[in-house]
């Protein structure tokens, strides 16, 4: 399974480029990939205004491809905003909610469980999203565990990098739970233990080769693709693949402070990397 997380592209005065984000959906649907995920991490989420992120969720369920699957990133920190994002999404006919932790607001594994419970009640497939370096705090396996027992909770975005918090999570979920990478190196590994995918950075460049990995578990492929996977990290996500991107030749459009252009020395490192992949596949 690999799902695309998506960015937001961006028209010189500063509105959502439409037309490229639709070309966007229709680029990840030629080459093989499962589904995208809108509004993610990826796609800048807490940088839009809420009637951007109502036009940008209706404008790509409407138009996009039938037989590719949409996740809209709903999570945030604040409960009834959440499930009314939520809600939306589901009224739209999106078929997964991806739904980070609740960020800043520290809270107990009881507290994250209770959060999560309360969004599994609007009736959308929820996938959990766990990403312990932006959020703060971390998803437990144990809580995992118990949610994956809660109706319409199927799967997690374990960005946490560990191969034992997985392990621990496959060992004891429901049958039919699922778990996908959310670290684009971390994918061969998961996947060797028993994870179902991606979801992926580095899809938006190159889906063929990633939806090759994910369904060939192929180490050379792998070892040819990790530069790309760490020059993707090399400023924080999505400065360099908004880079890479426009140097692909999509029209990504100026980046929406607080986030800037990578410095030279790095835009250097990742079209160097861009050309390497791009010359050998």
């Amino acid at each position: 399974m690999v799902w695309t997380a998506l960015p937001t592209p961006f028209k010189e005065d500063g509105k959502i480029n439409f037309d490229e984000y639709i070309k966007l959906l229709e680029f990840q649907h030629k080459n093989g990939v499962d589904g995208v995920v809108v509004l993610g991490t990826t796609g800048e989420a807490p940088s839009l205004t809420e009637h951007e992120k109502e036009e940008v969720f209706r404008i790509l369920k409407e138009s996009s491809p039938k037989d590719l699957t949409l996740i809209a990133g709903t999570g945030t920190n604040n409960l009834k905003k959440v499930l009314e994002w939520t809600e939306k999404v589901y009224k739209l006919g999106y078929e997964y909610a991806l739904v980070v932790v609740p960020y800043y607001l520290k809270t107990s594994q009881r507290g994250l469980y209770e959060f999560f419970k309360e969004v599994s009640k609007v009736g959308i497939k929820v996938v959990l999203y766990n990403v312990p370096s932006r959020t703060g705090i971390s998803l437990a396996p144990s809580t995992v565990i118990e949610l994956s027992y809660v109706e319409n909770i199927v799967g997690i975005k374990e960005a946490s990098g560990s191969c034992d918090a997985v392990s621990e999570i496959l060992l004891g979920c429901k049958e039919g739970f699922f778990v996908l990478s959310g670290d684009d190196s971390m994918t061969l590994p998961f996947l060797s233990i028993g994870a179902s995918g991606v979801v992926s950075v580095a899809s938006n460049l190159f889906p063929e080769l990633i939806v090759r990995l994910v369904r060939e578990k192929d180490t050379k492929l792998h070892l040819k693709l990790y530069p790309l996977f760490k020059v993707l990290f090399v400023e924080p996500n999505p400065i360099p693949l908004k880079w890479a991107m426009r140097y692909l030749g999509f029209n990504m459009g100026p980046y929406r402070l607080p986030l800037v252009e990578p410095s030279e020395e790095n835009k250097k490192k990742i079209e160097k990397v861009i050309d390497e992949i791009g010359s050998d596949k």
